[in-house]
């Protein structure tokens, strides 16, 4: 390779959701872009593999929905919630909600179309970023040979998860417990009962926090659990046996007696967004998990890492080819991110505050059993980020209360 053929516009690191869709999304926009995965693809990807409204405005804006609809994904349709003492409500039921796949499958597709527009290169890992003076202008990587080499850019785009190399680099990659949740997941086949719906249960065993079965088929689930690490610690639990515990419940008798777990468990640690962490600087930008967007109620990462990759690429991405980018630039791209998802981080922090207390989720779930204003005031508070502010209000548990 001759000095020409290692200088981009972009070098993004991390071939993820965030990475292939903002190599993409910048390409689109005229940059030379180089994308850097350290795996080969199909990789796995331990995630909840549920795929919403976020998520999919920007495989919209790529022009997949076709292509992901015709991979046969599970169309889920609503949600099944279950509370502490074991009220069940079934919110938007018949509704076409999003995807259930999964990340080896999902990722695939979304870089193999950034293959397309732009420079990607899988098996090569970045083990550090090269400045001059405080600004970042390149990644240092290793091939799978041990073979170093470096790159050079006007942007430098750590879109490589929650360990990410470019956010310990650029000394943007401190996260408290408090912010940090903890998950286990894994992929089981014969489970009874399964229908289109995703299913969230706030159980004993796993408060604060929920235990999730996602269908992937009429057989076959996504069956994980996710706390916050700050909890696991004061409780000193073992999150793998928290999972067993779980599928053991007796609201479940029957379901998991013939599941047969397929592969192997898998943990990962979520970056949760309600810590807001410094996400630009000179001369780079961090993206999904790197910058810390995971859904703090939630747990769902996909939509915000696909979101922060079409902002930045909005924000920055023409620039590029206009010369030198001044620090200034960077920054806007996270004010614009902040001022897209601030509403609907806040509003999620409120409900991850109430995720914490049996009583309200009993209250809420119990009474959404029974009322179809409530269930149609849930469904809209699951999407719409100003509806989640309710959740703090104290006229909306009076009227639940009375419903």
């Amino acid at each position: 390779m001759d000095a020409s053929e290692n200088v981009f516009d972009a070098v993004v690191v991390g071939g993820g959701p965030a990475g292939s869709c903002c190599a993409a999304l910048l390409a689109k926009r005229g940059a030379r872009v180089l994308l850097l995965e350290k795996e080969k693809f199909p990789r796995d990807k331990p995630c909840g593999d549920a795929l919403g409204a976020k998520a999919l405005a920007v495989i919209d804006e790529l022009g997949l929905r076709e292509k992901i609809s015709k991979k046969a994904f599970l169309r889920s349709g609503g949600i099944i919630f279950s509370s502490p003492s074991g009220h069940f409500a079934k919110i938007g039921e018949g509704e076409e909600g999003g995807f259930v796949c999964k990340r080896a499958e999902l990722d695939s597709i979304l870089f193999s179309h950034a293959k397309q527009v732009c420079t990607a290169i899988e098996g090569e890992e970045v083990v550090d970023v090269i400045f001059e003076g405080e600004r970042a202008v390149g990644v240092c990587s290793k091939d799978q040979m041990g073979e170093a080499k470096n790159y050079y850019a006007k942007l430098i785009v750590g879109a490589d998860g929650a360990n990410s190399v470019v956010a310990r680099k650029v000394g943007a990659a401190f996260v408290r417990a408090e912010h940090l949740c903890s998950a286990v997941r894994g992929y089981y086949s014969n489970v009874e009962g399964l229908g289109r719906e995703i299913e969230v249960h706030f159980l004993p065993e796993c408060m604060p926090g929920y235990f999730w079965v996602f269908p992937l088929s009429s057989h076959e689930a996504n069956i994980g659990v996710g706390m916050l690490v700050l909890d696991l610690q004061k409780k000193k639990l073992n999150l793998w046996k928290v999972l067993q515990d779980c599928m053991k419940n007796k609201r479940f008798k029957g379901r998991f007696e013939k599941a047969s777990l397929q592969g192997e468990l898998k943990g990962w640690s979520l970056p949760l967004a309600s810590a807001k962490r410094k996400c630009a600087g000179n001369g780079w930008a961090l993206v999904g998990d790197a910058a810390s967007l995971v859904d703090p109620f939630s747990g769902e990462g996909i939509g915000n890492a696909m979101k922060s990759a079409r902002i930045l690429a909005r924000t920055i991405g023409k620039k590029l080819q206009e010369g030198d980018l001044p620090e200034g630039e960077f920054e806007r791209y996270c004010q614009e991110l902040w001022k897209e998802i601030e509403v609907d981080i806040s509003n999620s922090m409120n409900l991850q505050r109430l995720g914490r207390h049996s009583f309200l989720l009993d209250l809420i779930i119990g009474k959404a059993g029974k009322s179809e204003w409530l269930r149609r005031e849930l469904s809209t508070m699951l999407v719409e980020s100003e509806a989640k502010g309710k959740a703090k209000s104290p006229l909306f548990y009076l009227r639940a209360l009375l419903s």
